[in-house]
């Protein structure tokens, strides 16, 4: 037994060395190679390094060449497409200015027809003039001294019944009658006639001037302020006590008596006052009792200038009224001032005028038929020529 386990630690120990053997061998053969291999290597590593970079630079130049290729390419794509955009802008800007003149041919064509048709109805309206023209210088010198008369009347009607100025009424309508009889036309009487009973009718108006009237007003409303007002008024005394004398001898005591008291009254005088005295007016009231005189007053000279009789009437009475109430009427400058609104007060100037000129509208109707048959005249002249 112990021969066989000799044995066979024996061939393990012979196993185990027999591999360290190997080992040692294989390291020392492969030591022994790469020192040998050593400078083979580096050249290779040096040229594969050398194609490496060459290989990355080729890279990096094939890559920025395509990178200048995609810039150049993008940048003459938008050249590109800014030329089709101008190119576009162009073709509508060609579209708009052909399509503008188009419409400014249109309207100067329209323009031109309207001119065109202006021009012939200037044509037609000169014509027409020429023939009033001719039909003009043929008249008589009668016509127009009739239709100076036929506006002189109408004048005159303008001013009677909106200025309501009868003087330069009957002035027109007498200038209108002397033109009529300078025609020394017959057929025209009755014309005349009508003119004369329109002079007539005007000069049986009322004939005060409201202006005047007015004017007057005007100059007394400053002299208002100037007129002394009645500040302090004493109440009535009381009944002096009769001082006559008796014809009875019964009565001599009463007798004596009223002797003395006429003796002592020439010397001295007593009198009794039984009403309250009033105050003195206040600068506010005698400010607003100026200013109600000067309000009827302004008032009643408004209703003068519109011919309202009644309102000025009533308007002067209470500017009496106020005078007598309020102002000293024992004082010249207040009996003057009294005095003339009385004489305002007493003028009547109430008019009533004519519903219309009975001459206007006979005038107006001859002169119409006068231009007519002148007119039917030429034009029977022109057809028969």
């Amino acid at each position: 037994m112990s021969d066989l386990s000799q044995k066979k630690s024996t061939s393990a120990e012979s196993d185990v060395a027999e591999p360290v053997e190997i080992e040692a061998k294989f390291t020392h053969s492969s030591s022994a190679n790469a020192t040998n291999v050593k400078p083979g290597n580096k050249a290779l590593w040096f040229i594969c390094i050398i194609n490496l970079l060459f290989v990355l630079g080729l890279c990096a130049a094939i890559y920025w060449a395509w990178h200048q290729y995609q810039t150049l390419a993008n940048t003459e794509e938008n050249k590109f497409d800014q030329v089709t955009q101008q190119i576009n802008a162009l073709s509508q800007t060609s579209k708009y200015a052909d399509n503008t003149i188009i419409d400014k041919q249109s309207i100067l064509s329209k323009n031109v027809e309207s001119m065109l048709e202006e021009l012939q109805a200037s044509q037609q309206v000169n014509q027409a003039l020429q023939q009033q023209l001719a039909e003009v210088s043929g008249r008589r010198p009668s016509d127009w001294l009739l239709a100076e008369a036929d506006y002189l009347v109408n004048l005159a009607g303008r001013k009677l019944y909106l200025e309501k100025d009868v003087r330069t009424a009957i002035t027109l309508l007498s200038e209108a009658d002397a033109r009529i009889e300078d025609l020394n036309d017959p057929s025209l009487f009755p014309v005349r006639t009508l003119i004369a009973a329109d002079i007539a009718a005007l000069e049986q108006i009322n004939q005060v001037s409201v202006t005047s009237i007015a004017l007057a007003i005007g100059g007394m409303l400053p002299q208002v302020s100037e007129l002394p007002l009645n500040n302090f008024t004493l109440p009535e005394a009381a009944n002096d006590e009769d001082l006559e004398l008796s014809s009875d001898i019964a009565d001599w005591r009463e007798n004596l008596s009223r002797t003395w008291k006429s003796i002592v009254g020439d010397f001295f005088s007593v009198n009794e006052i039984e009403a309250p005295i009033e105050p003195y007016l206040a600068e506010r009231q005698q400010w607003l009792i100026e200013q109600q005189l000067k309000h009827a007053l302004s008032r009643a000279q408004s209703a003068a200038l519109s011919e309202q009789v009644t309102l000025f009437q009533q308007n002067i009475q209470e500017a009496i009224a106020l005078i007598i109430e309020h102002y000293k009427l024992n004082t010249p400058n207040v009996e003057q001032y009294l005095g003339a609104l009385q004489q305002l007060l007493a003028t009547n100037f109430e008019r009533q005028y004519p519903d219309k000129l009975q001459s206007q509208s006979l005038l107006k109707e001859t002169v119409k038929q006068r231009v007519n048959i002148r007119f039917d005249r030429s034009s029977s002249e022109g057809t028969s020529l």
